[in-house]
């Protein structure tokens, strides 16, 4: 399975949160899955860390990218395609970072992981 991991997924999974559901945890446990991570997702978790709005204890980006790089998740780029999709895109959701997510989704044809009802208008598959 090819799968593009939302944001808050990430974070939960880094750290080892409750909130992650059954079925996003196995999906992210198996290693024989493509999880992809958004380079989106990273820019937006460094702007909210240097922002002081993402407790992260001592961890840094640096470290997170080398856990994610540990687990064998792929850093999925942002590509044109993707771009031209958003420019499209439906206004449904306002957070720019989620929107591009979708875009991204639509443009691999991928299910992204997320508990995101907003994400849930787009015509994209959602697991949760």
């Amino acid at each position: 399975m090819k799968v593009l991991v939302d944001t808050h997924a990430i974070l939960w999974w880094l750290a080892g949160d409750a909130r992650l559901s059954r079925r996003a945890r196995r999906i992210l446990e198996n290693s024989e899955n493509r999880r992809l991570v958004s380079i989106a997702s990273l820019w937006e978790i460094s702007i909210k860390m240097s922002l002081g709005r993402l407790p992260t204890e001592d961890l840094t980006l640096r470290m997170m990218a080398d856990q994610i790089s540990e687990e064998e998740f792929a850093i999925l780029p942002i590509s044109l395609e993707a771009l031209f999709r958003l420019e499209k895109l439906t206004t449904l959701h306002r957070d720019p970072f989620d929107r591009l997510l979708v875009s991204q989704a639509l443009a691999e044809d991928i299910p992204l992981l997320t508990t995101d009802a907003a994400i849930e208008q787009y015509p994209i598959t959602t697991i949760w």
